[in-house]
């Protein structure tokens, strides 16, 4: 039996790689970066995961308070999160997704990096709910936050290492691997998603 630390760490880190889901985001990224030489693109690469990380751990840290403010109760943006993490999914599985436009030849690294690849296709409102819902102040201790943190670290990490590959990876997987890594992913979102909303009707049931 595993210790609760490693557990719950490795069942964070599937969840927030599944959200993430860097297979996916290659022919973004390669969209946008087509015509950087090596160098540059890596920049590009490294833009993006920074300004995930700092969109994601502002709603990590701070999102359950903003929602509070608003009046929202966190059961029911599980519920909500739940849905639109199940929407996404179904977006992944069934590639209802459109294509990014190309990026323009005047656009900047940094530019680049922030939209789309930052945002939306890392830093979107899936995974932005997904940090908040691992991160419930009424469901898990700043022990449980600090290992999602941690696992939101490594996640990433993967997402840059995907990019720092891209080019390698698209000629060896080919658009088909590409489309089919990318559906089992969303098959897996899915049954999370799925869960959640179980885990949140349970919830509400309780409370009655």
């Amino acid at each position: 039996m595993f210790h609760p630390f490693v557990t719950d760490f490795f069942s964070d880190f599937v969840t927030l790689l599944v959200v993430l889901n860097p297979v996916a985001k290659l022919p973004i990224f390669l969209a946008q970066t087509a015509a950087l030489d090596s160098k540059t693109r890596n920049r590009v690469a490294m833009w993006a995961i920074v300004i995930s990380f700092g969109v994601l751990m502002f709603f990590l840290v701070a999102g359950q308070f903003l929602l509070q403010g608003l009046g929202v109760g966190l059961t029911a943006f599980r519920m909500a999160g739940s849905l639109v993490l199940l929407l996404f999914a179904l977006s992944m599985i069934f590639d209802s997704a459109p294509p990014p436009p190309p990026g323009a030849t005047d656009t900047t690294p940094m530019e680049r990096a922030i939209f789309p690849i930052a945002m939306p296709a890392l830093a979107g409102p899936g995974t932005m709910l997904t940090v908040v819902v691992l991160t419930d102040n009424d469901r898990f201790d700043w022990a449980h936050q600090v290992d999602t943190a941690l696992a939101l670290v490594l996640a990433l990490a993967v997402c840059f290492i995907v990019m720092r590959f891209a080019t390698l990876l698209v000629q060896v997987l080919r658009r088909a691997g590409i489309s089919i890594l990318s559906r089992v992913m969303g098959l897996i979102l899915a049954a999370l998603a799925v869960e959640g909303m179980l885990a949140s009707t349970r919830s509400f049931i309780h409370s009655l």
